[in-house]
């Protein structure tokens, strides 16, 4: 007795439902290079590439040892909210830091205006006299907030001052989230990042991306319990006012031979979404957010990203596996090609290159793509097994 497999014995009527999952296919690849449609989906790449930071992040058992943020906060102006700082005051905590004897100090503020003439000049005194390497921060056409009148006074400003500048602008990507370094504008007077002058300032020994100030993806930081902050912070408040002699010299061990940096922490003031924020759903501060790319660029921790050829071959490769093993396993195993596993598959494949091998993938288009080969795969195969049926009819003997 001869029979047909149960794949033969429906050849005889055309499998007018595969053909159009063959055209969705088919449809669904080419909307690839649909702007609007890539949108979207890089929308959910970005999404899932926040949550594989947070889970995948680099992590420190302690504080980060090279890295002392000094912040001026209420506490600091007995419970007020001080905007602009007053750089006389400013200029005291300096003097104070710099007889610590830091390996360089960077100040998270610019200065575009003046703020009286007793101030300005409290300020540029400290930095004359200052015998600490110092990093001023910038700004520039990153930003359309300030005039060509802030610009000359910013100008005028770092030129008084006669110490190194880099711009302080952060790369906002989409949904407003700082996720990698800004690059520098080409009409810019700064063509470092103010983190990069501050390593160079310290005497940092930098290699890879961070031999330029190109745009990387920032390699977060996280401490114990996802600790998203870990720095060591003082408020300005305890070398201003009255602090314990034990708690100055604590601060001073701190700061001794590490890196510090100057900045704000008021309410509603410089704060950011950064790629940390899907866990911790709060912002960030600026001077936190230059904390982490420092602290990147004094370990030499990056993440390398596929682009290009890299990043199309790998898609298609990835596509043509879906189809070949769709076509291989046939109706039979079908259901080891559901998204669970494919899912579970391709987030192994994902984390292995992330945390392994330092490579970030494009996991969404590759899971986009791989389900695009597994429904043409599975399609095709019906559309051939009825078009071999018609040409050598099955015998069927009952």
């Amino acid at each position: 007795m001869t029979v047909a497999s149960a794949e033969h014995q429906r050849a005889g009527k055309f499998p007018t439902y595969s053909l159009l999952a063959c055209i969705a296919a088919a449809v669904a690849a080419l909307a690839l290079f649909y702007q609007p449609l890539r949108s979207k989906l890089d929308k959910i790449e970005y999404w899932t590439a926040d949550w594989r930071t947070v889970l995948l992040a680099d992590s420190t058992p302690d504080k980060h040892p090279r890295i002392v943020l000094v912040l001026f906060d209420p506490a600091t102006f007995k419970g007020n909210i001080v905007s602009p700082i007053p750089r006389d005051d400013h200029a005291r905590l300096l003097r104070t830091i710099a007889a610590m004897q830091p390996a360089a100090i960077g100040l998270d503020f610019y200065f575009v205006a003046s703020q009286g003439p007793e101030r300005d000049q409290a300020m540029l005194d400290a930095l004359h006299e200052i015998d600490r390497p110092v990093v001023l921060g910038g700004v520039d056409s990153h930003t359309d907030e300030f005039d060509k009148d802030h610009f000359a006074y910013q100008k005028q400003f770092l030129s008084e001052a006669g110490r190194p500048a880099g711009y302080l602008a952060l790369d906002y990507g989409p949904g407003h989230v700082v996720r990698r370094t800004s690059p520098p504008v080409a009409d810019s007077p700064f063509q470092e990042s103010f983190a990069r002058q501050v390593a160079l300032a310290a005497k940092a020994e930098l290699a890879g991306p961070g031999t330029s100030s190109e745009s990387t993806r920032i390699a977060w930081l996280v401490g114990p319990d996802r600790d998203t902050t870990p720095f060591f912070r003082i408020s300005a408040k305890e070398l201003l006012g009255d602090s314990s002699e034990a708690r100055r010299a604590e601060i001073a061990q701190r700061v001794k031979g590490n890196i510090v940096l100057t900045g704000i922490a008021m309410p509603n003031s410089d704060l950011h979404d950064t790629s940390l924020s899907v866990w911790t759903d709060s912002k960030m501060l600026g001077a936190l957010v230059h904390a982490h790319i420092l602290a990147q660029l004094l370990d030499g921790r990056y993440y390398y990203e596929l682009a290009g050829p890299a990043r199309s071959a790998l898609l298609a490769g990835i596509g043509v596996a879906g189809l070949l093993l769709a076509w291989v396993l046939g109706e039979k195993r079908a259901s080891l090609l559901n998204l669970g596993l494919a899912t579970a598959v391709l987030v192994g494949i994902d984390a292995l290159c992330y945390a392994g091998f330092r490579v970030v993938l494009p996991f969404t288009l590759m899971l986009y793509v791989w389900f695009i080969g597994a429904l043409a795969g599975r399609h095709l195969r019906k559309l051939f097994l009825w078009a071999q049926a018609r040409a050598n009819p099955v015998a069927q003997t009952v």
